[in-house]
């Protein structure tokens, strides 16, 4: 018998019997896996990075790199701002010193805020430094005019002084810079008085230097107030005249003689009577220079105060406390 295809064999024994052999055809050795490939593609990756590192160090330029390095000083790798622009010639585009970089969003970004918010911060921010620029403009300003007012004062104070020396009336004659204006105290002493004594008729002297004070006051541009005082001695009859309308006529009759040289009627701002309320020598009530006329010679500032703590013309500026508490609430229950 003839062997078969399938590679077992027949032997016939000497003594009768069959002997079948099989033949394990071996072939090659069992299947090692792919872990060799990912090793390999590992290396050709490590390659390429190492080649395309090798290029782009050869392409540019000493200085060029320099200027790349500064750009991306301070930059994080986690930041998401790391990415380097390139040029239509696949080069690295090259950021002039100074220029900035458009950041390039990253999903590890935290969310922003919505733009209408942040355009409202952004607004708010601006009017703040507004507010804050405008306050330092008029601080700027007011100490300008703060400092010419104070010298102008000081002028005005010089050439009073002048007119007291040639009337003889230095002993009567203070003057002091105050934050509102010009002071000026015209007062008794123990040899002269300015008015009859408990009368608000005008003494000759005292006339004569109101006269000779009027074409000063008429080259200002500032505000008078006028103010009298007494001492304290009091009338007998003091229901129907006392030191109140004293003080108050001598202050009037100071302000006529003023209007009468020439001096314009627009120019007192206020009269006032004082009595014996603000005594200049406390420690003797009834001492002549208690006795005294007070023109004040107002700021600018100093009279836009006065004419909005009485309302310029007959408006309300400033509310009574009763109408702004009124109004408050009010706003709140419509709100």
């Amino acid at each position: 018998m003839s062997p078969s295809r399938g590679g077992n064999r027949r032997e016939r024994s000497k003594k009768g019997a069959t002997i079948i052999r099989r033949s394990i055809k071996k072939g090659h050795g069992g299947h090692h896996g792919g872990a060799w490939k990912v090793a390999f593609a590992d290396f050709t990756l490590a390659m390429m990075a190492l080649f395309m590192t090798l290029w782009i160090v050869n392409s540019v330029s000493e200085k060029d790199r320099k200027t790349i390095v500064a750009a991306l000083n301070d930059e994080s790798i986690f930041s998401g701002n790391g990415v380097m622009p390139l040029n239509n010639l696949g080069k690295i585009a090259v950021l002039e010193a100074g220029a900035t970089r458009k950041a390039i969003p990253s999903k590890a970004q935290e969310p922003t805020e919505p733009s209408a918010v942040k355009d409202k911060k952004d607004s708010a921010q601006t009017v703040d430094v507004a507010r804050a620029q405008k306050a330092k403009n008029a601080n700027d300003k007011r100490v300008a005019l703060r400092d010419k007012s104070a010298r102008e004062l000081g002028e005005l104070a010089t050439v009073i002084n002048s007119i007291a020396e040639q009337s003889h009336m230095q002993s009567n004659l203070e003057m002091e810079i105050v934050p509102q204006g010009l002071r000026i105290l015209i007062k008794d002493d123990l040899n002269r008085n300015m008015f009859e004594r408990g009368s608000a008729k005008i003494m000759p002297f005292f006339k004569k230097l109101l006269v000779e004070l009027a074409p000063v006051f008429d080259t200002l541009d500032n505000k008078l107030i006028i103010t009298g005082h007494t001492d304290a001695m009091q009338y007998r009859d003091g229901e129907n005249y006392n030191n109140w309308n004293l003080s108050g006529d001598r202050a009037l009759s100071a302000r006529r003689v003023l209007e009468q040289a020439g001096m314009p009627v627009d120019k007192v701002m206020q009269v006032s009577a004082m009595s014996d309320r603000m005594l200049l020598n406390a420690g003797d009530p009834n001492s002549a220079e208690n006795r005294r006329i007070e023109i004040m010679v107002l700021t600018k500032s100093a009279s836009d105060t006065l004419y909005q703590f009485f309302g310029e013309k007959g408006e309300k500026i400033v509310k009574p406390a009763v109408a702004r508490v009124e109004s408050t609430a009010q706003h709140r229950v419509t709100h």
